[in-house]
């Protein structure tokens, strides 16, 4: 299907790119693609109205990479998510993004879509967001002033992924002591989307949890902490029988809401699969 007609930007810097889109009317920012190309399509098939100008990030430089320096892992925005998958720098607290990473669609996707498109392509249901506030990422961005601005995952999605600037990269901080456990479940066996997406992050001291992160994306609103949860664990022994006991000690809402019975059910196994595989030691 030919798209509407547009006007097509290749920026080589993300302050270009910035500025470009500050100064230009009915703009949309093109990543990997694998989000915006499908929504054109679909917005020319349903007669809805198209951008007039897509400005791509793909031949900007600096926007692509992982690198580790000192104790922070940084991945920049367009790197793809088999980029991602196959760096060497995914060890400790960061070998949780590498099962993220797979359990994305199917290759050829994975070989497209971008870390920096799939968290901020403001779809509730993408897959990053989760073990990102898991994690205690911080996103950068830089605005048409040339200036930074730090966000972290939590308040971004708290925000509902809203920003008028380009997302640049986003850096985490290594962890060897951390035990991390992520679910994903997808929607059906013909529509790889996720279902449900969560993440734990915790620590153990003295066989008792502490400074727990409970993250997690129920499919119809964006990823989130469920505090609730957290300080049940966090008052908690890593004992057999806690992961049954935290199913009493929900934020309901977010699991619940626009739930059927099903989705109720998939949302607890998954969540007490995580935390026995926390307690059982067998965490990533």
């Amino acid at each position: 299907m030919l798209l509407n007609p547009l006007t097509f930007h290749a920026p080589a810097t993300a302050g270009e790119a910035a500025k470009l889109i500050s100064s230009l009317e009915d703009v949309k920012i093109l990543a990997g693609g694998t989000f915006l190309l499908n929504s054109l399509k679909l917005s020319k098939r349903k007669g809805r109205k198209t951008p007039r100008n897509i400005v791509s990030l793909r031949k900007i430089p600096d926007l692509k990479g992982v690198l580790l320096t000192g104790d922070t892992l940084t991945i920049k925005a367009m790197t793809t998510v088999n980029e991602l998958f196959d760096s060497p720098l995914l060890k400790d607290n960061f070998r949780v993004l590498k099962t993220v990473c797979r359990n994305i669609s199917t290759n050829p996707i994975r070989n497209m879509a971008t870390i920096g498109g799939n968290l901020t392509c403001r779809y509730t249901w993408t897959e990053f967001g989760a073990a990102m506030i898991a994690l205690d990422a911080q996103m950068h961005f830089i605005g048409t002033d040339g200036k930074e601005e730090i966000v972290s995952a939590e308040d971004f999605f708290k925000n509902a992924a809203k920003t008028e600037k380009i997302f640049t990269h986003v850096t985490i901080k290594h962890d060897k002591t951390a035990a991390i456990a992520y679910r994903r479940v997808k929607k059906s066996s013909t529509v790889d989307i996720p279902l449900l997406a969560l993440c734990v992050k915790t620590y153990f001291k003295e066989k008792k949890f502490s400074d727990t992160r409970v993250a997690l994306n129920n499919g119809v609103s964006f990823a989130q902490r469920d505090f609730k949860l957290e300080e049940f664990l966090n008052q908690s022994d890593s004992t057999s029988g806690v992961a049954q006991e935290a199913l009493s000690h929900l934020t309901t809402d977010i699991y619940d809401t626009r739930s059927d019975d099903y989705k109720k059910e998939i949302f607890r196994r998954s969540l007490k699969s995580a935390i026995e595989e926390l307690t059982q030691g067998k965490s990533q």
